[in-house]
């Protein structure tokens, strides 16, 4: 009896050993597939971000930066000199300049 009960007593040590090797592996798996699930989210976030950039790059050309860049730099070019005009005092043969520069500037944009 004493036999049957150590075979018992054994078996039952192995079924355990058997068990929490299992339960181990399930614990992986678990984590696995939480690392998946989380990489799955990063991707589709990269793709969104992709997706809107690509629409971005469609709408606004690199010549059109370059114009509105080229713009921008004229009008503070422009405003530039105005406050250089203002703060000088003007001659006459100046303001006879500016205004001719005006004039050129509205026939332009007419």
């Amino acid at each position: 009896k004493a036999l049957l009960l150590l075979k018992k007593k054994r078996y039952q040590e192995q079924l355990l050993d058997k068990t929490e090797s299992q339960i181990s592996n399930l614990e992986r798996m678990v984590q696995d597939i939480e690392f998946t699930q989380i990489e799955m989210k990063v991707i589709e976030g990269l793709k969104i971000g992709n997706e809107c950039l690509n629409k971005m790059h469609q709408v606004m050309s690199i010549e059109e930066v370059e114009r509105i860049i080229g713009e921008t730099q004229d009008a503070v070019e422009y405003q530039r000199q105005i406050d250089e005009l203002l703060a000088g005092s003007l001659s006459e043969e100046d303001e006879d300049a500016i205004l001719e520069e005006l004039n050129a500037i509205t026939q332009v944009s007419l």
